[in-house]
């Protein structure tokens, strides 16, 4: 494939493009850039191969998306977060013992006591 831009076809009266890039070959539909995963044949790349690449990449994406904006409740962590969490609680209370077990106001010794 020789020249930068070459049309595949069109997916809802929209064209998509096959393109050749710095990081490897790459579809563009409707301003937005998908990548073509490396190991795949860039000559057998046809519309309906774009048309799947294109979807995948939406649905993952999406799945991405709305995991990460999800807040983490407590209950449902893996039981090893929650016993780092412990653990990390533990270190945090203990750091403030010794913290607290200093004097504030220590005797005042004379010097016939040394």
């Amino acid at each position: 494939m020789e020249s930068e831009n070459i049309v595949l076809g069109k997916i809802n009266k929209k064209k998509v493009y096959l393109n050749d890039g710095k990081y490897g070959h790459y579809l563009t539909y409707e301003t937005k850039n998908y990548k073509v995963p490396e190991w795949f044949p860039v000559d057998k790349i046809d519309i309906d191969i774009a048309e799947r690449l294109i979807e995948y990449k939406k649905k993952m994406s999406e799945l991405f998306l709305t995991d990460s904006k999800k807040p983490i409740k407590k209950n449902k962590l893996p039981n090893e977060i929650i016993e780092n969490e412990k653990r990390l609680n533990l270190v945090k209370k203990n750091k403030q013992n010794k913290d607290n077990r200093y004097i504030i106001n220590p005797p005042i010794l004379s010097v016939g006591m040394l």
